[in-house]
C-alpha cells in the first residue's frame, strides 16, 4: 500500500514538473515572436505580413496533413498563378457553396511555407458581398460557424480585381 502510494506521488510530481517546463518553454517562444504575433502548430502568424489577393475560385482540395495543413484549402487563380489558400475545418456549409469555381473572391491573410509548400493563411474572405472571417487577427482559427457577415457591395470592386 505504501509502495503505490509513494509511485502516485512520484508520478503526479513527474507530471507537474513536465507540466510546468512546457509553460515555461511555450511562453518564451510566445515573447520572442513578438505580442501581435500568433503562434499554430507548424507556422507564425504575423499581421504585418499580411498581404490582400483578388482573383478566381478554381475550387477546393483537402490535401494530406502531412503535406499541408489540415483543413479545407481553396485554389484560387490570380495574376497568371494559382494560390493555395488554406481556410481550415471550420467554414459553414453556406460559405463553402457560396465559393463556386469562377467566383471572384478577395483573401487577406499571410503567406507560410508549410513542410516546403506555400500556402496563404486566409485570415478573412469577401466574395458575394460577404465577409468571412476565418482567423483571429493573430492568425488563431475561428470555430464560430455563424462568422460571416453581409457587407456593401461597394466596399471591393471585384470586378476589376482591386479594393476601393
Amino acid at each position: 500500500m505504501i509502495r503505490n502510494q509513494t509511485w502516485k506521488a512520484s508520478h503526479i510530481l513527474v507530471c507537474l514538473v513536465v507540466s510546468a517546463i512546457w509553460g515555461v518553454l511555450t511562453s518564451q517562444a510566445a515573447t520572442a515572436a513578438g505580442p501581435n504575433v500568433g503562434r499554430g502548430l507548424a507556422f507564425v502568424y504575423d499581421p504585418a505580413k499580411e498581404i490582400t489577393l483578388v482573383g478566381t475560385v478554381r475550387g477546393f482540395v483537402s490535401p494530406p496533413a502531412l503535406v499541408s495543413p489540415p483543413g479545407l484549402h481553396l485554389l484560387i487563380s490570380s495574376k497568371g498563378r494559382v494560390v493555395d489558400a488554406h481556410l481550415g475545418p471550420y467554414l459553414s456549409d453556406e460559405d463553402r457553396y457560396g465559393l463556386q469555381a469562377g467566383k471572384l473572391v478577395q483573401v487577406i491573410g499571410v503567406n507560410e511555407n508549410v513542410h516546403g509548400k506555400n500556402v496563404l493563411l486566409a485570415r478573412q474572405l469577401i466574395f458575394n458581398g460577404r465577409l468571412v472571417t476565418v482567423r483571429t487577427e493573430r492568425g488563431f482559427l475561428v470555430r464560430n460557424h455563424g462568422v460571416s457577415r453581409k457587407i456593401r457591395d461597394s466596399a471591393l470592386d471585384l470586378k476589376n480585381g482591386e479594393t476601393k
